[in-house]
């Protein structure tokens, strides 16, 4: 049982449990028994949603600690101290439910004033907002270093990997060095379209040669460059919230009472599985695409191929994985697919999986960090791993 099976099992075992408890709370009707059900304000809102938040915290508990501690030092021994994942832990937990509890009251809000549309138009707008503050919000829930957000277009290597991508075509981007201590952390893109900035890891600067750098940040740009970023983006919006929308329709479900709205986010947790057993398709495709066509801009497959494997190793480290678990659980391409099935196709949607994972955080998605790549793991639960 290698370190990444085990945490695939672990990402299995804790989403299939919150799948099956909602299943049973929606079915039985109960959290409309429990909670509050007026349409008019009062003080049992707030401490019904409290209540919702308190029970979501106590279920994933168990796993963050399997996922965030158990698991790592079981494999890497000394990786993190108990009291460092408690202390980072306890600070990714406070700062998603007071994001959540927002979340939850502009949306009776924007329910009881317009209804169903209104607090569609909530769920949208705080999804926007999320995207726009991403890498501040990944700030506030990781105790990531002061290095955080520096803008690194004068460090050396980065310097010199964006001379590289200007010559093989690629317009410059910010780029921005994060500092961080979970080794699986990825970087990304960041920011509204039009506005992007590219995060990279800290320790990539260390374990990649220049050329590797290069070939890592080109995918990003041409990520963007491609609009395959922003139909990513796009896709994460869609299927938000019309999932929104139809688990308000569920019998029981709503948005205008606390009642309603556990019940809503109960059926969009259903709706969210769905999203992980077919969204990943469409990100693995955007990585092939993508690779081919930073090679055909010019960069050398071998580069490509050993940047992939290096930045393998500061994740799960499992190059190769059958066929039917990729095709279910893994959005990021392993590292021997990406050598054989680069393909020339069009990268319809990158990143859009976890992406859409992100985004549900606007209406309390359930599941945004019970998956595998990030149960337990805070400094991963804003910035989901990315190829």
């Amino acid at each position: 049982m290698t370190y990444a099976r085990s945490r695939l099992w672990l990402g299995i075992s804790g989403v299939g449990s919150i799948v099956v408890i909602s299943t049973y709370l929606l079915t039985s009707g109960l959290p409309l028994e429990l909670l509050p059900r007026n349409q008019s304000w009062s003080g049992e809102d707030i401490r019904g949603l409290l209540a919702a938040i308190v029970f979501l915290i106590s279920v994933m508990a168990p796993l963050d600690f399997l996922g965030g501690f158990l698991l790592p030092n079981r494999s890497r021994p000394n990786t993190i101290t108990f009291g460092a994942f408690l202390s980072g832990w306890f600070r990714g937990v406070i700062v998603q439910a007071s994001l959540f509890v927002l979340a939850s009251f502009l949306i009776l809000a924007m329910g009881r004033w317009l209804g169903l549309a209104g607090a569609a138009l909530a769920v949208l707008g705080i999804g926007v907002f999320h995207v726009a503050f991403q890498l501040q919000i990944a700030q506030l829930t990781a105790s990531l270093p002061e290095s955080f957000g520096v803008q690194a277009d004068g460090e050396p290597a980065v310097a010199a990997a964006l001379g590289q991508t200007l010559r093989w075509g690629w317009k410059s981007r910010p780029i921005l060095v994060v500092g961080h201590e979970d080794s699986g952390f990825t970087g990304g893109v960041v920011g509204l379209p039009g506005i992007e900035s590219i995060v990279v890891p800290a320790a990539s600067l260390a374990k990649l040669t220049p050329e590797q750098l290069s070939v890592m940040i080109a995918r990003r740009l041409e990520a963007i460059r491609s609009g395959s970023r922003n139909r990513g983006l796009l896709l994460a919006f869609t299927w938000v919230v019309i999932g929104f929308v139809l688990a308000a329709k569920l019998p029981g479900a709503g948005v205008t009472s606390v009642g309603e709205l556990a019940m809503t986010c109960l059926g969009f947790t259903l709706w969210t599985f769905l999203g992980l057993l077919t969204l990943p398709t469409l990100s693995r495709q955007a990585a092939y695409a993508i690779d081919r066509k930073v090679i055909d801009q010019g960069a050398s497959q071998e580069s490509l191929f050993k940047a992939v494997q290096t930045l393998d190793r500061l994740q799960d480290d499992e190059p190769k994985r059958p066929t039917l678990i990729e095709a279910i659980f893994h959005p990021v391409p392993s590292v021997d697919n990406r050598r054989i099935e680069s393909a020339n196709t069009f990268p319809i949607a990158w990143h859009a999986a976890r992406m859409t994972l992100f985004v549900s955080w606007a209406c309390m998605g359930m599941l945004v960090r019970a998956v595998h790549c990030n149960v337990g793991r805070p400094e991963l639960w804003v910035m989901l791993p990315t190829d």
